[in-house]
């Protein structure tokens, strides 16, 4: 297929907070702050490029924009003549907006939610200052697989679905139904290589944000135990460890400082293209509990 991404690049996310999420990144997340921009923008690293999530100051706490790689320049030409041959709008971003995400070239453009999705190639690799992490921890796993995984919510499943499969060029992995009192919600994953997902969506965000998680692979089993204790010792919210039926990744749920959150596991499944589509009825095989003994994902208390 014709244009089609090849992995989550990087995110952009907007931050009432920059100093908690400060503290929060290094302390918690065990990832490095690699710069800190004029305007108080951090931007975050865990591995060989030179960020991976930015963090702006953003009152939204909510979800700015999604950075999708493709190959090289001619993956990112390809990948223009299919927009344009699919009658898909979109920008190309100009010199301030290149530097900005230290990338070779990218386009812009918006999924049918209005997200704003960014198409790059050639991000900024930095051997000279090696990723470091302020916690004794063994890594993340990137690579080939990218950042890690989102799940954003979104205003219509049908065609959300079908522009993340026929617009990019994702293959859909597995569905999750499950019943939420009279009503059914259902959650797509959709992978652009190896990882189980790079991202998922539901048929309804339910009056949460944008944006429902980030996962971040560790490659150490004790790395994930580590983190859940410090979050049990400083108090922030978050779930017990779990499993979930179709990725088979060990993991547990924590809020971040904009209210979102992230998932930190070990030990998810790799896909390939050539497997049959499954669909689960649950979406924690166990564990997964909030402090309310209700599964992550289940239907949130509203706020008062």
């Amino acid at each position: 297929m014709l244009g089609k991404v090849e992995r989550l690049g990087y995110v952009g996310v907007g931050a009432s907070d920059l100093e908690a999420w400060e503290d929060y990144a290094t302390n918690l997340l065990g990832v490095a702050v690699q710069e800190k921009e004029d305007d108080g923008t951090l931007l975050l690293r865990h591995d060989k490029h030179h960020y991976r999530l930015a963090v702006h100051p953003d009152p939204s706490d909510d979800l700015l924009y999604i950075g999708w790689q493709v190959a090289d320049d001619e993956a990112l030409a390809a990948f223009r003549a299919h927009l344009e041959q699919e009658n898909i709008s979109f920008t190309v971003g100009d010199n301030g907006k290149v530097d900005a995400r230290r990338v070779g070239e990218l386009i812009e453009l918006k999924d049918p939610n209005g997200v704003c999705l960014e198409v790059f190639h050639s991000p900024l690799i930095d051997y000279v200052a090696p990723f470091q992490s302020s916690r004794p921890i063994k890594g993340f796993l990137t690579g080939e697989f990218g950042l890690g995984h989102m799940v954003i919510g979104v205003d219509n499943f049908d065609e959300s679905k079908k522009f993340y499969r026929e617009i990019l060029g994702m293959r859909v992995s597995d569905y999750i139904k499950v019943a939420r009192g009279d009503k059914e919600l259902e959650i797509v994953f959709l992978h652009c290589n190896g990882r189980h997902h790079s991202i998922g969506f539901g048929n309804g965000a339910g009056g949460l944000k944008r944006l429902g998680h980030i996962m971040l692979e560790v490659n150490d089993m004790d790395d994930v135990g580590s983190t859940y204790d410090i979050c049990l010792k400083r108090g922030i919210e978050s779930t017990t460890l779990g499993r979930h039926p179709n990725d088979r990744m060990i993991s547990f749920y924590m809020a971040s400082p904009s209210g979102w959150q992230f998932e930190y596991g070990y030990g998810a499944r790799c896909v390939s293209d050539e497997e049959a589509v499954e669909r689960f009825t649950t979406i924690s095989e166990w564990g997964h509990l909030r402090n309310d003994g209700l599964r992550y994902g289940d239907a949130r208390k509203q706020a008062q």
